[in-house]
């Protein structure tokens, strides 16, 4: 059974609802529940006896009623202690006091906005509507509490909001407390500050009426402390300009994670410092807020005012005429806009705001000339701009641009932990890290996402998080009943160019993570130089961000909008048509890469590029490995994507194509699963025997990798299993292929005699080829296999043959294990001079290749080598090189880090 939603209000007229039902109390069960609410929740029964005036039998009377009325059983007993049985967040007190413990030590911005939820909770005096006589000691407590803390409320927020900020909060203060005289001189103080004489004296007039309450100042002093007000307050009001603007509007929502950005801001208010800082960024990533807290804070040093508006630069309704905004800012300075020019007022605007100590904020600009008549850059005024715009010059000579980024999950966190509690992430800290990288660092996403944390919080983490576990979900959620993330993109979107939106919604049907710029005007279908423009378009709208070597990316929110539009206004056709030509270039270069990598695999030529694809032309390894690094994200992540599973063909031939590099570049867990993948699918294009013969080609690459990652037994299935396909489609190529794999499949489990069995009939089918390449691919199994059989010597006599055909024939990468085999031999005869020789020259075939895990397993046994030559120097050199490999390994295998182990504890041997 669920569990009551039991709501009790004491702090103002007793309430109690239940289940959104107004319970009506009678007077004791009311006072009952008071005393135990106002006492933490506890009490015993003798205590509550006592205070009541009457027996045992009675409180359990009184216990009983309240359970009657209430339906559910709200106050429990149990050695002889009473419990108010509700949840923490049941009682407004306990809010109340939760709040304030949770602002005890934090920066003041967070402890503003917890003292202004914590006082939101008093709804009038305490325990109203009680007879007197049995919580008069209750109300003082309570009324003490929330005396300090509209106190402590007013002074925060007049430090950082001004005394504009502050009036409000103490005239509420006086309301709820109208006999305390700290704060009636508090309301007074705020009065003063604001220059409001008028509003003291009538005050004072009012309160000489009222009697002298006992304990409270002589009503001489405070009207000495009256007076010391009023004077000041002259002083105020006669020191400031004919007009002092003060427009700035309240702080909506805490700045988080922007101290570097505050920072730069308070150079505005150094002397000779920047006078002009134009804040922009994506829509939604704080700029408003954090200028208007930051314009709080600094006010007090622009004492003649602060202007502010909202120019609407990217509003629906259109943006704000600025000749209409300079009106009214020459109406706040006390200039009389009748009778001037256009160009006259704007000259008589720039003399006020110039001569003054002012500080302009020109809110959602469109641009730098929409806001151009009303910047203020005197020696004593400052300006800050807000724009979504990409700004690449600042609004004037000196002044500067503040590009916002995504606030940190870090940060992140804090808004959330600041919101719901330390207890709640200490709970569920991995929902809470995942709840949060799906708002992308966003602001205004984590606010709404804590907002609905807020909204109902029975709902664990974990339950928000099966609703907002993706971007494209956080895009719609809307805790105050409308989608402002979703909003706040569509400002932007709506001004786009066709072109524009179209590369953006080309962007967001391009999976991967970054999109190299010569690959948009072959997406998109537009001609080069419209394409320029479009992304021109998207760069100066924040909607896209620039990363070096001419490519892009979006922002996660951004890509989930734009996909939203793309589903929406393009035909399914015109989508699935984007989609063919990714993959179709994705193919085409892959395979121009693979073969640069030297990886003796064909594909079926049957899927070629569009016409105007820009694929590259690697000229060696290096160019091959550098194209699979840079669109590795994207080749993955169209693999990954439901999107792309109905393009079956291409689903088997990209992970064979990724195959070579994976191999040698480690992420062997991830070619695994691709590979299976692959493996599963019929290639029912193809005819046969090529269906059976690609079928075997995926068996046997499977096989080799999952041979990598020691899965041994079904390594061995799927090589087999590769055989007999390569056989069954007449393909002696890759029944030798299959072989030789299976061989060092063998060579690695140890069995010497089945790995050189297999390694001579993958020799022999090679040779009835003329296929020196796989002839000299068998060589250094076989030679290890003659080693560790006990033959060294007949090792040794095919080297020569085996280093002529690795050079003539072979790639780096199988070269280099040639040389890593014959270090071995060269190691076990006591030959170190030899095996030196042989491990160096393993080494650089390896890094040739871009082989880290194999050097790095080289490297360890060239240490060796160096230390049996009595090289103690370059043994050193080669063991901090293998620690500086293993490092940046992407895959460590078990035999990885036993030598990682080996390698340390010889360097604490060496003292190194």
């Amino acid at each position: 059974m669920d569990e009551p939603a039991v709501d009790l209000r004491i702090l103002g007229k007793v309430r109690l609802r239940v289940n959104d039902r107004e319970v009506r109390l009678e007077p004791r069960q009311a006072i009952v529940l008071a005393i135990i609410a106002a006492a933490g929740g506890k009490i015993t029964t003798d205590d509550l006896s006592a205070r009541l005036g009457v027996n045992a039998e009675t409180t359990r009377s009184h216990r009983a009623r309240i359970r009657k009325g209430a339906g559910v059983d709200l106050v429990t007993s149990q050695n002889a202690t009473l419990r108010l049985a509700v949840a923490p967040e049941a009682v407004d007190l306990w809010r109340f006091r939760t709040a304030l413990r949770s602002g005890a030590g934090r920066p003041s911005h967070v402890k503003l906005s917890l003292l202004r939820e914590a006082v939101a909770l008093w709804a009038g005096a305490p325990l109203s509507g009680l007879d007197s006589r049995w919580v008069q000691d209750d109300v003082t407590k309570l009324s003490g509490e929330g005396r300090r803390a509209f106190l402590e409320l007013i002074e925060l927020a007049t430090d950082a909001e001004g005394p504009e900020g502050a009036v409000g909060h103490a005239m509420r203060a006086g309301e709820l407390f109208p006999d305390d005289d700290k704060i009636r001189i508090a309301l007074w103080r705020t009065w003063s500050l604001n220059g409001q004489t008028t509003e003291i004296t009538e005050d004072c007039r009012r309160r000489a009426a009222l009697p002298v309450k006992f304990g409270s100042p002589a009503r001489g002093q405070l009207r000495k402390e009256a007076e010391a007000l009023i004077a000041r307050a002259r002083q105020t009001s006669a020191a400031l300009p004919e007009r002092r603007p003060y427009s700035l509007p309240a702080v909506r929502s805490a700045v988080y994670g922007r101290a570097a950005e505050l920072e730069l801001l308070d150079t505005l208010t150094e002397a000779g410092g920047v006078r002009v800082v134009t804040v922009c960024g994506l829509g939604g990533l704080g700029k408003t807020e954090l200028v208007v807290q930051w314009g709080h804070r600094v006010a007090g040093k622009f004492p003649d005012g602060v202007l502010f508006a909202d120019l609407g630069g990217f509003s629906p309704s259109g943006p704000a005429r600025p000749e209409a905004v300079l009106a009214d800012f020459a109406k706040q300075l006390g200039i009389t806009a009748g009778g001037w020019s256009g160009a006259a007022l704007s000259a008589a605007y720039r003399t006020a705001a110039n001569n003054r100590a002012i500080l302009v904020v020109l809110d959602n600009v469109r641009d730098h000339r929409h806001a151009a008549d009303l910047v203020a850059a005197g020696e004593r005024s400052c300006t800050v701009i807000t724009t979504r715009a990409a700004v690449a010059l600042p609004a004037v000579a000196a002044g500067h641009v503040l590009t916002l980024a995504p606030i940190s999950a870090e940060a992140s966190l804090e808004v959330l932990r600041d919101a719901i509690g330390p207890e709640r992430i200490t709970a569920e800290p991995f929902a809470a890290a995942k709840l949060m990288a799906a708002c992308g660092g966003v602001p205004l996403a984590v606010r709404l996402v804590v907002a609905q944390a807020r909204l109902n919080p029975g709902t664990g983490l974990d339950g928000l998080l099966a609703r907002l576990c993706s971007a494209s979900a956080v895009l719609g959620v809307k805790p105050g009943g409308e989608s402002e993330v979703r909003d706040s993109l569509a400002l932007s979107y709506a001004p786009l160019s066709a072109a524009a939106a179209r590369v953006l919604q080309v962007g967001a049907l391009h999976p991967g993570p970054e999109i190299g710029l010569d690959v948009i005007p072959f997406l998109s279908g537009l001609p080069l130089p419209a394409a320029l423009d479009a992304v021109d378009e998207l760069l100066r709208g924040s909607l896209l961000d620039p990363l070096p070597g001419n490519r892009f990316r979006l922002h996660d929110l951004v890509r989930a909008f734009a996909r939203e539009r793309a589903d929406e206004e393009l035909p399914a056709a015109e989508s699935a048509a984007v989609r063919n030509r990714l993959l179709s270039w994705l193919l085409a270069a892959a395979r121009l890469c693979d073969a640069a990598l030297r990886s003796g695999r064909g594909l079926p030529d049957d899927l070629s590029a569009a016409e105007g694809a820009p694929l590259p032309a690697p000229a060696d390894e290096g160019d091959g490995r550098r194209w699979f690094e840079q669109e590795h994200e994207t080749l993955l992540a169209v693999l990954d994507s439901p999107d792309f599973r109905p393009y079956a063909e291409y689903r088997w031939r990209l992970p064979l194509a990724l195959c070579c590099y994976h191999t040698r570049n480690g992420p062997w867990l991830t070619a695994e699963r691709l590979l299976a993948s692959a493996a599963e699918i019929t290639k029912e294009e193809l005819p046969e025997p090529d269906r059976t013969r690609y079928q075997a080609v995926c068996h046997r690459v499977l096989g080799n990798i999952q041979r990598k990652l020691r899965k041994f037994g079904l390594a061995e299935h799927n090589l087999a299993l590769s055989i007999t396909l390569a056989e069954r489609a007449d393909a002696p190529l890759d029944q030798a292929n299959g072989h030789q794999q299976l061989s060092v499949l063998q060579e690695d489990q140890g069995n010497w005699a089945a790995a050189r069995d297999h390694a001579t009939i993958a020799g022999s089918l090679y040779e009835v080829l003329a296929d020196d390449r796989g002839v000299a691919a068998t060589l250094p199994t076989e030679i290890h296999c003659h080693l560790e059989l006990g033959d060294p010597a007949l090792a040794l006599e095919r080297a020569p043959f085996a280093l002529e055909l690795m050079t003539r024939a072979s790639t780096p990468y199988n070269r280099g294990a040639l040389h890593r085999v014959l270090m071995d031999c060269h190691m076990r005869l006591a030959q170190p001079a030899e095996a030196v020789t042989h491990g160096e020259a393993a080494r650089a075939c390896y890094a040739e290749s871009g082989a880290p895990t194999n050097e790095v397993r080289v490297l360890a046994g060239l240490a060796d080598a160096y230390a049996a030559a009595g090289r103690p120097e370059d043994e050193l050199r080669a063991l901090r090189d293998f620690a500086a490999c293993y490092d940046r390994l992407r895959q460590r295998e078990p035999e990885d880090r036993k030598l990682y182990t080996a390698v340390k504890t010889r360097l604490a041997a060496l003292g190194a």
